[in-house]
């Protein structure tokens, strides 16, 4: 690998399926949109396409999962009361809660590994996938976190990648980026001329998440891809 070695750049990692995944938790057939539906008392299609049109801004933070919800119970003829929709927001982000606040044992012991390198986080997310970050343990792993609803950028678009690499104070070429391909945003990284792009499948093999297409096109945009958190820890180090 041309540049300098990979021991020493820094490290900026997606979040959920990469570091955390959502699906170490949730119950087998639990479809969250569904379920907020339910509980919010209102036709699960409305909310699904409500939800569909909405995510670009849900993701960038011009909306809220609350403002949305309330919004779908308003016109369908629900009250739009807070109490209303507190459990429908809960439904939403308690897997994603539970993700956070209780990382895989490995993947605490691949940060703590390369505690000596500078290390952040950039994923695409909405205000409710988030709201249980700063119990997290990740916290005193990582140096600092980008979130698309607070920055108000996305991957794969390069202003996510230069938000993120502005926060670490390095170049783009400086970096290693990690992360399962989900948004394209290996792609992204691979346009924003990040150093180094690691397809990291972990989580996606154990569900058999994706395709074998799929997988074979998220790496081709990777310069390596890695299938678990030891064998991603050889390779930073070596």
């Amino acid at each position: 690998m041309a540049g300098r070695k990979i021991s020493e750049k820094s490290l900026v990692f997606d979040l959920f399926h990469t570091l955390v995944d959502p699906d170490d938790f949730r119950p087998a057939g639990f479809r969250r949109l569904e379920a907020s539906a339910a509980v919010l008392g209102v036709d699960f299609a409305l909310l699904e396409a409500a939800w569909n049109e909405a995510l670009p801004d849900l993701v960038r933070g011009r909306d809220s999962v609350r403002g949305l919800l309330r919004r779908v119970a308003h016109e369908n003829g629900r009250p739009a009361r807070t109490l209303d929709i507190a459990p429908a927001a809960e439904a939403l982000g308690r897997y994603q809660d539970l993700a956070l606040l209780h990382p895989r044992r490995e993947v605490l012991e691949l940060l703590k590994r390369v505690q000596q390198r500078t290390i952040a986080i950039l994923t695409n997310c909405h205000d409710r996938d988030i709201e249980a970050w700063r119990q997290s343990p990740l916290v005193g792993l990582v140096g600092s976190a980008v979130f698309s609803t607070k920055a108000h950028v996305a991957k794969p678009d390069p202003e996510a990648y230069a938000a993120v690499v502005a926060t670490m104070g390095c170049s783009p070429e400086e970096v290693v980026y990690v992360g399962n391909g989900g948004d394209d945003e290996l792609a992204g990284a691979r346009t924003a001329a990040i150093g180094t792009i690691v397809h990291f499948t972990w989580f996606d093999d154990l569900r058999g998440r994706i395709g074998e297409i799929e997988r074979q096109r998220r790496s081709s945009f990777a310069d390596v891809t890695i299938g678990d958190p030891a064998g991603l820890a050889e390779f930073l180090e070596a």
